[in-house]
């Protein structure tokens, strides 16, 4: 059962930070197994109920969902230890592209969780852009829902002019975007620490399923 991190994952990512090595890690992998490998694992199978529950297509098997301890030596080699960890439940995306997934991400900078799009690209945010407008009564009510709960906070690189000026005022801001995700972003609390982090997490995902599924709708159209 999750219980929240500890005081040992920050003496980890600490200690990996000063100085990113396989040697450190090897020196620290207790620290490694008790601070991060074991909650990570913990929170994966807690969200692993929840996926199941909410759309057994995210549901994949922890290798695929839990970050390990090292990054891909091709393109970091001057750091080949990871500082940060993930869990990741994601559709499969077409060529790889525009894959809607739900995550948690945390390192020695905070942490932060929500619903995001993998890989997207102009043509992913124009399927949804055109969903949102074949679908536009629907689609309304889902974004002030979403808008009302407050838990997540729209993310993404906007036009710099007014793209959909005349469009409905509840859709427009995200008609704007170029990408768009939905996030929260936290500095490292008491919360990190506990098992009301989990509360929070499946707070905020409850929160955006009406548009995990809007967004699954437009993508794999």
């Amino acid at each position: 059962m999750f219980q929240g991190f500890n005081e040992i994952t920050i003496r980890y990512y600490e200690a990996v930070r000063k100085e990113n090595s396989r040697a450190v890690h090897k020196e620290n992998e207790p620290l490694y197994l008790e601070g991060v490998k074991q909650p990570l694992e913990e929170l994966y199978f807690e969200l692993y109920n929840y996926f199941s529950r909410l759309d057994s297509d995210l549901l994949s098997n922890k290798r695929r969902c839990v970050s390990s301890a090292y990054n891909d030596a091709r393109f970091c080699s001057e750091t080949p230890i990871k500082e940060y960890c993930y869990i990741r439940f994601k559709l499969p995306g077409t060529d790889g592209k525009n894959a809607p997934g739900f995550f948690f991400d945390a390192s020695l900078d905070g942490y932060k969780y929500g619903l995001n799009i993998y890989n997207m690209d102009a043509r992913g945010m124009g399927k949804i852009r055109n969903y949102l407008l074949d679908n536009r009564n629907s689609s309304i009510d889902i974004v002030q829902t979403f808008n009302a709960a407050g838990l997540l906070e729209v993310h993404g690189e906007m036009y710099k002019k007014p793209a959909c000026p005349d469009e409905n005022s509840v859709l427009r801001p995200w008609l704007e975007h170029k990408r768009i995700s939905f996030i929260m972003e936290e500095q490292l609390n008491p919360q990190f620490f506990e098992r009301e982090l989990l509360d929070v997490i499946l707070s905020s995902f409850d929160s955006a399923t009406d548009v995990y599924f809007l967004l699954k709708g437009a993508l794999q159209k």
